[in-house]
């Protein structure tokens, strides 16, 4: 059978058929070049967002020294939020950026600490609130416009929907960072020059420049070489002091640690010596007599605060604890006034402090007695693993101090019930705790202290550390320092006059170590009812309260040193 030629129709349809199988293998090909170029854009936006949030732990723990951990961080979540939805829909805009914005970002970066350094000469007309929002204007903010801007045009889609859902995904990756930059770097906070409050804008700028690397970059020369010379965040302590000595102080030491920069401060002509952590004091030492004290041999260094020599008032108690070999616990040391004059009475003392640094400082500038048991750790642990020993292996302490107040706040976590009934567990049957406190009277914040810690102990009475104004019932505020005594027997006690053997020879001890000025609580607050007993449920709001302490406490301490001192660090 003869075969027959293939019709005209018929190949037609196979070009046909070819065409779109080669068109098939095409589109097979386009979505995975598509997708790599979606999974690097998404990578990028990623990384983008994970510097910003670097950058946001960076601003905060840089400005804190100028103007203290919670004035710096009282609008600072709220202000970001504004700034990271503005920067997400002003890609919407009919009109665009002249410029690759991210090309700026690594340029910024570095110019930051230059900025920051510049602005915080006027904090003291600014003020602790006006200050960091006006420092952020022009560094933080700017930066992070930027980069969620940057984000958002990496992962643009086209759908408003599908885009909306991925500002949302953005959002809360990114939220979710700002929480845990700090958690993962603040205990690393100091080991190396990059993780410090001038190595932390330099680690963002080269990974923004790897995410746009740009020719931009060389304009940031002046930035790095402002930096490395002449920032006084950045340089030796020798350029530092050269600024200070003007003001007739002297920086003898400074470190960046897991509670903030702390550095040891001298006045020249005065003789004092404080020990200084962000934008507050620790505590200090006349390093010679006060003046009108010169006659004055002393062995121990005679304290710039008294409230630190009236805690020592724990053996003053009456009746005294049953062992003739009493124990201490303190939780918080500060320059260690309290624990020199324990251990000097020969009280086994053990202390508890979070940070390294001012246990090294304490030792080193403000002679902390050696014969002490230095627990470097979070007191929770502490306290927590403790009372899960049994037995003998088990703690017991004649005398606790909890001393852990600074920059107008404390750790909320360290005056919750929670917290205080673990130290009820280490306390003797016959002990004392005394537990530091300076606050406003007439806020909310010292009346829940107050009465959790009347929850948890018996027989607490509250000592101011002066007399308090004649007219304070009308005034609108009474902000002290005080000390809350407390046993847990229900039996009532009282304190002995302190005989020449507890003075030490000291001044401050021979004026301040007798509790003199006792707060009637009953006066004060009345019955209980509608206060907040502080617990982990509801610590928010002791964190909330103390914005208004905190605030407070910066226009005082401003008053004790003078601001040059405060903003160059």
């Amino acid at each position: 059978m003869a075969a027959t030629a293939p019709s005209k129709s018929s190949a037609k349809g196979a070009r046909a058929m070819a065409k779109r199988a080669q068109t098939s293998r095409n589109s097979l090909a386009i979505p995975t070049t598509l997708g790599s170029s979606k999974l690097l854009a998404v990578f990028k936006a990623v990384a983008l967002l994970s510097t910003a949030s670097i950058m946001s732990y960076a601003s905060q723990i840089a400005l804190a020294p100028v103007y203290g951990g919670i004035p710096t961080s009282l609008y600072h979540s709220k202000i970001s939020a504004f700034v990271f939805a503005a920067a997400w829909v002003a890609k919407y805009l009919p009109f665009k950026l002249p410029f690759k914005a991210r090309n700026l970002l690594p340029v910024l970066s570095l110019y930051v600490p230059a900025i920051q350094r510049t602005l915080v000469r006027y904090s003291n007309s600014w003020g602790p609130v006006w200050g960091p929002i006006i420092t952020e204007g022009v560094t933080f903010y700017p930066l992070l416009f930027l980069s969620v801007y940057s984000t958002a045009h990496l992962a643009n889609f086209r759908n408003f929907a599908a885009d909306g859902i991925v500002a949302g995904v953005f959002a809360g990756y990114f939220w979710n960072m700002q929480s845990l930059a700090p958690k993962h770097l603040v205990n690393r906070i100091g080991s190396s020059w990059i993780l410090t409050r001038c190595g932390l804008p330099n680690l963002a700028a080269g990974i923004y420049a790897l995410v746009s690397p740009s020719l931009l970059l060389f304009t940031a020369i002046p930035a790095i070489l402002h930096t490395n010379m002449y920032n006084s965040m950045c340089t030796s302590t020798i350029g530092l002091n050269e600024t200070l000595t003007a003001s007739n102080y002297t920086l003898l030491a400074r470190q960046e640690s897991n509670t903030g920069y702390i550095s040891v401060l001298q006045h020249n002509h005065q003789n004092f010596r404080v020990l200084r952590c962000d934008h507050s004091l620790l505590g200090g030492v006349w390093e010679k007599p006060p003046p009108g004290f010169e006659y004055v041999d002393q062995d121990l260094k005679e304290p710039i605060y008294a409230i630190f020599v009236m805690l020592e008032a724990v053996r003053l108690v009456d009746p005294p604890p049953k062992n003739p070999n009493p124990k201490a616990l303190t939780i918080g040391l500060g320059i260690g006034t309290a624990v020199n004059g324990l251990i000097a009475h020969g009280v086994e003392t053990d202390v508890v402090e979070l940070d390294p640094v001012v246990h090294q400082y304490a030792t080193e500038f403000f002679r902390l007695k050696e014969n002490h048991t230095a627990y470097i750790e979070d007191a929770i642990t502490f306290v927590k693993r403790e009372n899960s020993n049994k037995g003998k292996d088990r703690k017991k302490y004649e005398y606790i101090l909890h001393d852990v107040f600074t920059g107008g706040a404390v750790p909320a976590s360290l005056f919750t019930r929670e917290f205080l009934v673990g130290l009820r567990g280490l306390l003797s049957e016959d002990g004392v705790i005394a537990i530091n406190w300076a606050g406003d009277l007439k806020l909310k914040a010292a009346k829940s202290i107050i009465e959790t810690v009347r929850t948890v102990f018996n027989g607490c009475r509250v000592f101011r550390e002066d007399m308090p104004e004649e007219d304070i019932d009308k005034a609108t505020d009474d902000f002290t320092n005080m000390v809350i005594f407390c046993t847990l027997s229900p039996d009532p006690y009282t304190f002995r006059a302190p005989a020449d053997a507890d003075i030490l020879g000291s001044i401050s001890r021979r004026h301040y170590l007798f509790p003199q000025y006792e707060i009637n609580l009953d006066q004060y607050f009345g019955a209980s009812g509608g206060i907040t007993i502080l617990s982990e449920s509801n610590i928010d709001a002791l964190i909330g309260w103390q914005e208004t302490s905190a605030l407070g406490h910066w226009r005082v301490i401003r008053t004790v040193l003078p601001p040059v001192v405060w903003e160059n660090y």
